[in-house]
Formats: C-alpha cells, sequence, structure tokens
C-alpha cells in the first residue's frame, strides 16, 4: 500500500515556526526535487503514445529519486499520486502501483501482481460506472478470466473463490474455464479481458493499463527473475504498458546470479526483452543539489533556544553561501535529506555560537559553517573518519593534508581507506566518479580553503566533545 506522506514540499519561503518540524522522515516524495519537470513529460508521452505491449524503465543508483519519480508520472498520467487512486480523472489511464520487494516471500511473485490488477480493475471498473448499473456479465468475466491466471500461474494452488461471485459469474466460468488452459492462452483472454474492463472500443482506442513495478532491484536474484519470467509470459499485452524502477546494475547483477551465468551481457540481453525503453534519472547541477537542500533545511527547526539567537534565515544563507562555493554534495535526495535532519540537530545544538568569533576565510564564507558542512557530510557519510576525529580531534590536520594531497599509501591515512578521493594524488586532477555514492570524498577543495583548522574551533562540531 502507498501511505499518506507524498506531499508536495512547501514554496521556497520560509515555513511558518509552528509547521517546523525536527527531522524529515524517509518517505519517498512526490515533490520534483532536482527540477526534472521535462524529464518526467518526456516519459510521459512515450506511455501515452506508445504501442504495447511496452517495457519502460526509469534507471538510477540507490536513493537518487527512482520511487518519486515514477509517483511523478504516476500523477502525471492520472492527475493523482499512487494512495488517491480513486479520484483518478483520466479514464484512459488505468495505473497499477505494486511494490515488488514487498513479495518477496512468495512462490510466484507474479501471481501477487495479477491479484493487485484484478482488484484494481475490479474498484476502477465501479469508479467509470458510477451511478449506472453494472454489467455483471462484464465484470464477472473480467474476474474469472484472472482467476484462471492465478490459478494457472500459482501451480493451482490458488482456485476462484467462487462462493463469493454471484451464480450468472459463476455460470460464465462454468462456460468459458471449464478446461486447464495453456500460458498463451491465458495471456490472450487476460487482454481480452482488460479491454473488456477498460470499456475499449476497436484497436485505435488508446485505453491501456499501465503497471508501475518499483523497487525491483530491492528484489532476491531469484524473486527478480520470477517476477520478469511471469511479466514475459503473462502480460506481454497490446493494452499493458510497464513502468519499471530500477537500478540497472543491480538487477543485471542479480540476473547474471539467478541465470547461473559469468557473462553479464546476457542478462543485459534478458532485460532489454522487457524493458526496451531504459530511461536514466538526470543528474543534478550543483546548484539544483544546493537548493533541494536548503529548501529540506527551511522546513526544520535550526533554534537552539539560547541567547544570543541567530536568525534562522542567516544560517541559511551561510549554508547557501558554502554550497555555492564549493560542490560537495552527492547527486542523491535520499543522502541530501539526511543531511539536511543532520544539520538541523547540529544548528539546534548550539554548534555555531560555540566558536568565539566567525573567523572568515573569504570576505563571503564564515569558516563556522564550512566546518559544519564539512563535518555533516563525514559524519553521515564517512564513519570510519568520524570516529578517528571523535578519539582524536587533532587528526583533523591529517584530514586536510589528504584533501590537499590524497594518499592513501600513507599508514597516516587508514581512516580513509574505504573513501574514493575525488582528485588525483597529485591534488591537480579531478577524478572521475559516480555522482550519487556516498563514499566519494568531495571536501577536497572545501578543507584546502580552510588551510589550518585549531582544535578549538573544531570540536564544537563532534558529539563526544559537547
Amino acid at each position: 500500500m502507498i501511505n499518506s506522506a507524498y506531499n508536495q514540499h512547501p514554496a521556497n519561503s520560509l515555513t511558518s515556526k509552528a509547521m517546523l518540524k525536527l527531522s524529515h522522515n524517509d518517505t519517498a516524495q512526490s515533490d520534483d526535487a532536482f527540477n526534472q519537470a521535462d524529464f518526467i513529460e518526456k516519459v510521459c508521452e512515450i506511455i501515452k503514445d506508445c504501442s504495447p505491449p511496452k517495457g519502460i524503465a526509469i534507471n538510477g543508483y540507490w536513493g537518487t529519486g527512482k520511487t518519486s519519480s515514477l509517483i511523478q508520472l504516476h500523477e502525471k498520467l492520472t492527475g493523482v499520486t499512487p494512495d488517491k487512486y480513486e479520484e483518478s480523472t483520466n479514464q484512459d489511464i488505468v495505473p497499477i502501483w505494486f511494490e515488488a520487494w514487498r513479495y518477496q516471500s512468495e512462490t510466484q511473485p507474479i501471481v501477487a501482481l495479477l491479484q493487485e490488477i484484478r482488484t484494481r480493475l475490479g474498484t476502477w471498473q465501479k469508479l467509470v460506472n458510477k451511478g449506472q448499473k453494472l454489467s455483471e456479465i462484464t465484470i464477472m468475466g473480467v474476474l474469472g478470466t484472472f482467476d484462471a491466471a492465478l490459478q494457472a500461474a500459482s501451480g493451482g494452488v490458488m482456485s476462484p473463490n467462487l462462493g463469493k461471485i454471484p451464480e450468472l459469474g459463476k455460470q460464465w466460468e462454468d462456460k468459458h474455464l471449464e478446461t486447464v488452459l495453456t500460458s498463451r492462452s491465458i495471456s490472450k483472454l487476460l487482454e481480452q479481458a482488460i479491454d473488456q474492463a477498460l470499456g475499449k472500443q476497436g484497436s485505435q482506442d488508446k485505453k491501456r493499463l499501465v503497471i508501475f513495478i518499483d523497487d525491483l532491484n530491492r528484489c532476491l536474484p531469484k524473486v527478480a527473475l520470477q517476477l520478469l519470467e511471469g511479466i514475459k509470459v503473462y502480460l506481454n499485452l497490446k493494452n499493458c504498458v510497464l513502468v519499471f524502477g530500477m537500478d540497472q546494475r543491480q538487477i543485471e547483477d542479480a540476473l547474471t546470479k539467478a541465470l547461473e551465468t559469468q557473462e553479464k551481457h546476457h542478462a543485459r540481453e534478458y532485460l532489454e526483452k522487457i524493458c526496451q525503453d531504459i530511461h536514466h534519472l538526470p543528474v543534478p547541477h550543483q546548484q539544483e543539489k544546493s537548493k533541494y537542500l536548503l529548501d529540506l533545511l527551511k522546513e526544520l527547526d535550526v533554534d537552539d533556544k539560547t541567547p544570543p539567537t541567530i536568525p534562522a534565515t542567516d544560517h541559511h544563507e551561510a549554508i547557501k553561501k558554502v554550497l555555492v562555493a564549493y560542490d560537495c554534495l552527492p547527486a542523491n535526495p535520499r543522502k541530501i535529506k539526511a543531511l539536511s535532519n543532520r544539520l538541523a540537530l547540529q544548528l539546534r545544538n548550539g554548534c555555531i555560537k560555540d566558536i568565539a568569533a566567525p573567523l572568515a576565510s573569504s570576505p563571503a564564507l564564515d569558516r563556522r559553517y564550512m566546518l559544519l558542512v564539512a563535518m555533516t557530510i563525514i559524519y553521515n557519510f564517512h564513519r570510519q573518519l568520524n570516529e578517528q576525529l571523535e578519539k582524536d580531534p587533532a587528526y583533523i590536520k591529517q584530514i586536510i593534508e589528504y584533501a590537499d594531497k590524497p594518499d592513501i599509501a600513507d599508514p597516516l591515512n587508514d581512516p580513509m581507506s574505504g573513501i574514493k578521493p575525488s582528485y588525483s594524488s597529485d591534488g591537480l586532477t579531478k577524478l572521475p566518479t559516480n555522482p550519487s555514492d556516498s563514499n566519494i570524498f568531495r571536501l577536497h577543495e572545501l578543507f584546502r580553503a580552510l588551510a589550518t583548522v585549531t582544535v578549538n574551533e573544531f570540536t564544537p562540531f563532534l558529539d563526544s566533545h559537547r
């Protein structure tokens, strides 16, 4: 089920004091975190205008906004987010929302998906026929076909629940489904039943089922393969568009294991049979990442409640200057949300006021906020390094040296051994890095600008020294 937390973020003005929160939750949002409206619009046009059967994938690393993008697609196509499905105003698109990883314990996950489609079609037909007398033949024919598909897909374990179906529906089933059907026959019947439920009129009618399958990459390899196999067998239909949210790398790794092959290109070719179009989430620029963090921070309480008070707007403006000067954020909404929560906590703890004077590294930047941003990133993404600093604050000197010339071979840099530098060992050349990964050290330029840091100005940002 989709919970009710799919809400747009407020406009880019400060939230009223009464509405401020201490932290953001982990729920995916329907907001456009990185200004991807054009990307969503183009994918929507493909969904509406393609000739099914069609498989489309939204590809992105973990936490980069795949679920949010699927929610935005759902909302753009139907007028509502998945949790408000029954309020949909588009009668040409019937959306099905399926969170694949929730059904990992199922022997055949395709059964759970077929059951979800069966339920939604029944609900949808009632919605579009509000105030009209339903055709018992139509609804029972549709449900009867799905019951047969469920029975076949489950190996006979699931049987139609005839006790709850009116006699007219039972007669339809007895007449049409009295023999065991092949998967191909069931697939054809499903296509006809979906057409019937949609009220589709002829081959030119563009009414279609759009099935959103989220978090496929969170499934175990065997489960992912079983679900994709079931989709290929039962839902390769002329009235169905499948939209997957996935990390393509992880799906290909999972399929490689499940197919028991050493050749990853076999897994890629298998995936391409089901997803003809794979759309990569756009990589956000520095400005978009910074804006998203600041928008999140404006919704949180940053008041430490001890005099002298510092206005929240001052905090926001100082942090903004740091983020504009240094591209140190990952391209990952989930990780940026975590950073906003930590920043707010640190500000409420009074870390800025614990440093006597706002010494400036340049006319524009306040060293306190540079250290705040740097230590928040280290705390969230570089645990071993943070633990070393908690034990020995003087180790900050080693970090500054590493930021200037990232030499992992030096034994003193052992706490950095799990970190991937974003500059070459001579400190002169930027290296290609994954824009989303959290183990990338993105603080080279910021620490170089700090040059030297005293223990006294640094320890207010350490939990163990507060």
